[in-house]
């Protein structure tokens, strides 16, 4: 509450998240129970709450870089010098700190982060969770498996690639949604899976993932495919194609199987040093920076989202 003091003055507003962290959790059965520390699991305020108190981190890290590594002939001089240059990219509760140095120094850097938490934060890193790994054997953050790796004609490049883990979630979903429920039509099915393969996508387009899309196209191309054949085990291959397919697609009416490979990916996608947005206007000059930008129409979506659910 002290870090939200500091950006809002209102009593009122104040007084609102304070409800919020102590209205209690309705259980199970309807028994409402105290929450007497910290914020509810799926609360609305728990996200919004839980970034801020880790800004104190991006702010201690931020102290350092500005101190000792910026401009770059700082970070030159710490390398003649035998130091580390080091970097924290945080979204949530998830972080990784890019280190260029040896695994001696990044693990002074990981018992350095977790003092700095213990104290300022009360807050312990998960052992099990906290890992230092090199760029060559890669990691996990976000769904992304990042990693470096040596192309064709011997150039090492790093690679964002959606992770197994991921793939193997959103292929769950769909073999989920597929394996029972033949009493369905076919364009109810087609509403519930379009949405995971679309929604993916979307979230993994920006990185090297084409070849994982088609994967994941021919994946739900099957699985549609063997419910039809549960749902019409008399139709023949002629039948079924006749009758469920359109432009080698599988439909019904106006509905489409969406195939993810037709995504298009967005790969290193310039950004600016600075990202002007209406919460750092008296910060970062707009002039200088550009708005973020969204390539559809959030109003749109909106709306056909309201009319299905009508």
């Amino acid at each position: 509450m002290g870090l939200v003091a500091e950006r809002i003055t209102d009593r009122k507003v104040l007084r609102l998240v304070r409800g919020f962290l102590r209205a209690g959790i309705v259980e199970q059965h309807g028994r409402i129970a105290a929450s007497l520390t910290g914020t509810p699991q799926g609360g609305v305020a728990s996200p919004l709450l839980a970034n801020i108190y880790l800004s104190v981190l991006d702010r201690y890290f931020q102290r350092a870089w500005e101190r000792d590594m910026s401009p770059p002939w700082r970070r030159q001089h710490r390398r003649r010098k035998g130091l580390p240059n080091y970097r924290l990219v945080r979204f949530a509760d998830d972080f990784v700190v890019l280190v260029h140095g040896t695994k001696s120094d990044a693990e002074t850097l990981r018992a350095e982060i977790g003092e700095v938490l213990g104290r300022e934060l009360k807050m312990t890193l998960s052992a099990e969770k906290t890992h230092i790994t090199h760029i060559d054997d890669g990691f996990v953050f976000l769904g992304f498996r990042i990693q470096r790796r040596r192309r064709g004609d011997g150039r090492r490049v790093v690679l964002t690639i959606p992770s197994k883990q991921a793939l193997a979630g959103v292929m769950h979903k769909i073999k989920e949604a597929t394996k029972t429920g033949t009493s369905r039509t076919l364009g109810q099915l087609l509403r519930k899976i379009n949405p995971i393969l679309r929604g993916w996508a979307a979230y993994f387009r920006y990185g090297a993932s084409k070849q994982t899309f088609a994967y994941l196209g021919w994946y739900a191309w099957w699985r549609m495919i063997y419910w039809i054949r549960r749902k019409h085990p008399h139709l023949t291959w002629k039948q079924t194609r006749r009758r469920f397919y359109g432009a080698d697609r599988i439909r019904e009416g106006k509905l489409v199987l969406y195939n993810p490979a037709k995504m298009r990916v967005e790969r290193y996608r310039y950004r600016g040093a600075n990202i002007s947005t209406p919460f750092n206007i008296d910060v970062v000059d707009p002039a200088g920076a550009r708005f973020r930008r969204t390539s559809h129409d959030d109003v749109a979506f909106v709306g056909q989202v309201s009319e299905l659910l009508t």
